[in-house]
Parts: C-alpha cells; sequence; structure tokens
C-alpha cells in the first residue's frame, strides 16, 4: 500500500492507514491512534512510552525506543519518505 499519511511519531510519511496498529518502518512506533493532540498518554502498543517521549527519542537517536534502533530502516532509505516535520511545544 502507498503511504499517504504521517507518523504521529516522527513525522515521515509512511503510514497508508492511521488508527490501524500499523508500525511505521522509520521510527518503528505503531500506529494505536495517538496524535499531537494526546501527546503524554502512555501507549500501550509502544511499551506504555508517550508520544512525546517516542519523538523525543526519534530526534535523540532516530527510533521511538532504543531497543527499536535494529527494526527501523537506515538514514539512507529515510529518503524514500516525505518528511513533514511539526513543531510541538
Amino acid at each position: 500500500p502507498t503511504p499517504r499519511h504521517l507518523c504521529p511519531c516522527c513525522d515521515y510519511v509512511t503510514l497508508p492507514e492511521r488508527y490501524n496498529f500499523l508500525i511505521c518502518p522509520v521510527c518503528f512506533w505503531e500506529d494505536d491512534g495517538q496524535d499531537l493532540d494526546d501527546l503524554d498518554s502512555p501507549s500501550g502498543p509502544n511499551h506504555g512510552i508517550t508520544l512525546r517521549q517516542g519523538r523525543q527519542n526519534f530526534k535523540d537517536f532516530g527510533a521511538c525506543e532504543r531497543p527499536m534502533l535494529k527494526h527501523v530502516c537506515s538514514v539512507e532509505d529515510r529518503k524514500a519518505f516525505e518528511h513533514r516535520p511539526r513543531n510541538i511545544d
């Protein structure tokens, strides 16, 4: 399926649909429907981390959680996806 939607964690267009527990290949966030309007609620599918934590982890080391680094695509392969960064406060 063609990616059409932003991953709420890394802001790359990697998801063909939202809210269906698909896993982003760029950051390995499992899309449980949370987005910027719900940054601080623990995400069950993402081992209880919040979206805010996942976004910061992605900025710091390139995955939603450190153990997921082995699953994410390379920085070079990220270029295949559009990046639409969003700022949060």
